[in-house]
């Protein structure tokens, strides 16, 4: 690998922040269509329209842009709340777990707790996942793309 470190952005959120902003408006959407005065029918379509809008509004409000930069001998996960590093030598494994809209990347270290991030495709450009993948393999870390 070269001794210059290499960069990479990727899109991710803040899981409990997104979890709790789309549970509620669906919420405030159910409550408020219960209000109004029309057919059952007429409800229950114009709720499921506003679904997508709610999902909007809570990747929008979540989002936690994060920059990974992979050197000779360490990973550090920046975002702005947090910078994390990790020493290449503590990583076990890294695990990337499709879902839908995103994948969960869980880095297990050999000793202490794993940490997990939440990668969002949804409204969002491309981002340089494939490009990461490709170096942490280079860098001989096991990495599992499931």
């Amino acid at each position: 690998m070269k001794s210059n470190p290499q960069t990479f952005h990727l899109s991710t959120l803040h899981r409990g922040k997104y979890m709790l902003i789309l549970l509620t408006s669906i919420l405030f959407i159910g409550m408020g269509m219960s209000k109004v005065p029309v057919q059952e029918i007429l409800k229950i379509i114009i709720a499921l329209l506003m679904v997508p809008l709610a999902l909007y509004v809570a990747i929008k409000c979540s989002t936690l842009s994060s920059v990974w930069v992979l050197d000779d001998n360490t990973l550090q996960i920046s975002n702005v709340k947090k910078t994390i590093v990790f020493p290449l030598n503590h990583i076990s494994h890294i695990r990337n777990l499709k879902r839908s809209g995103g994948n969960l990347i869980i880095i297990n270290q050999n000793k202490g707790p794993a940490f997990r991030t939440w990668r969002n495709k949804l409204f969002q450009k491309e981002d340089d996942l494939p490009l990461l993948t490709e170096a942490l393999k280079a860098a001989n870390i096991e990495y599992y793309d499931m």
